[in-house]
């Protein structure tokens, strides 16, 4: 198949197949934190800055969000990260979504937002034999609920993001060395569109301008359970809020 190259040259030393343990840190996907920032009043504007990690990544993310009309909400968030163990690096990748969504209040401290939008990413590993890149594009409905105080300083949110995500894989890895890598790019090459389901909890406290936020979430491959890839994500940080037409009248 073309898109599979063998084109290590190096010298082949004992073990000839590389370990499976070490194939292993070469991850095909990565989740991003929920983008849930659970903005509710016209022209609230929220930004985010989290550390972020899960299973065979750690990264850093921001992630912005406005309320143009009272019902309507704009997101947009960067996510970057990598795998090594502070000698090697083992994967490095990058991505971005944007999303445009309906908000409401359902009754009091009862919130609720669904967000829709569109996503590219990149994922770079470096292999025992060689590189394989990762190129995604995805398209994703994001649910929520979530409860707060009156002021709003502490609320708690359960949000599922359904993804279709599209993978694209380019490969200068020993295939005939790396069986379990080639396996995984053959998957990808055969079945390159995935349905990932990520439900997740947020949970922020603090004040009417500063928030502390975490928040947590699952990743599910709904088409491929067998893609080797990080299965969850963990964040902690910082949200700053204010509301820009308020600012203007004081």
């Amino acid at each position: 198949m073309g898109f599979l190259h063998s084109c290590y040259f190096g010298p082949i030393s004992d073990p000839y197949y590389v370990p499976q343990s070490r194939l292993q840190e070469n991850v095909y996907y990565v989740p991003s934190s929920p983008n849930t920032q659970l903005l509710s009043e016209k022209n609230d504007i929220g930004f985010d800055l989290v550390a972020s990690g899960g299973s065979k990544f750690s990264g850093v993310e921001t992630q912005a969000s406005f309320l143009p009309a009272k019902h309507v909400g704009l997101i947009a968030g960067y996510s970057s990260g990598k795998n090594d163990d502070g000698s090697n690096t083992y994967m490095k990748f990058h991505k971005f979504e944007g999303g445009v969504g309906y908000v409401t209040n359902l009754s009091k401290g009862w919130h609720f937002e669904t967000y829709g939008g569109v996503g590219t990413g990149k994922i770079d590993n470096f292999h025992a034999t060689g590189n394989s890149k990762v190129d995604l594009t995805n398209f994703f409905i994001q649910p929520a609920f979530a409860v707060s105080n009156k002021r709003k300083t502490v609320q708690f949110g359960i949000v599922s993001k359904f993804s279709g995500v599209n993978f694209k894989v380019d490969t200068t890895f020993d295939n005939a060395r790396e069986l379990y890598s080639t396996s995984q790019v053959i998957s990808l090459h055969d079945q390159p569109f995935h349905i990932m389901w990520e439900p997740g909890l947020v949970f922020q406290f603090g004040w009417k301008s500063f928030l502390f936020h975490t928040s947590y979430s699952l990743s599910a491959d709904l088409t491929n359970s067998q893609l080797h890839r990080a299965t969850d994500n963990f964040s902690i940080g910082g949200a700053l809020r204010f509301n820009a037409s308020k600012k203007v009248n004081q």
